[in-house]
């Protein structure tokens, strides 16, 4: 059972009612947390916490998720569209139908994470990001990039 501050709790409140977007979740712990189907449009999660989060369904386009832990994180059909993602750890998150248009990617450990049906056109990636090994990223439509 993790258990939240109120600093951090007002902005989970505020996001699942609809708020405004743009929040700093930054450096905090979240783990196992229900974010499903908030706007978190440009949310701050970097080197956050995320280990088993519940975000399917949120909206989490334009957030930064640099040094963030979304390892066994749920989040079917996310939207991930442009999000920051590099130097995530994301392995064994549940990607399932998540939009991750032209997300950076790059230096991120996608291992034994589930992509069926993922959107990745145009999302970035490098030489060092991890990839599940029957995942055929070629197929994709993501982009390299030195």
């Amino acid at each position: 059972m993790t258990i939240f501050a109120y600093s951090d709790v007002l902005p989970l409140v505020e996001a699942a009612a609809g708020g405004r977007g743009g929040f700093d979740f930054s450096s905090k712990n979240l783990s196992g947390a229900n974010l499903s189907l908030t706007n978190l449009v440009q949310a701050d999660f970097r080197q956050a916490n995320l280990t088993g989060a519940f975000l399917s369904g949120a909206d989490l386009s334009f957030a930064n998720f640099s040094r963030a832990n979304l390892s066994e994180a749920n989040l079917v059909r996310a939207n991930l569209r442009m999000a920051y993602l590099r130097y995530t750890y994301l392995s064994g998150a549940d990607l399932f139908r998540a939009n991750l248009t032209m997300a950076d990617l790059r230096n991120a450990n996608l291992t034994e994470a589930y992509l069926d049906e993922v959107n990745l056109r145009g999302a970035k990636y490098n030489y060092a990001t991890k990839w599940p090994e029957d995942f055929d990223f070629r197929q994709s439509y993501a982009i390299y990039i030195d």
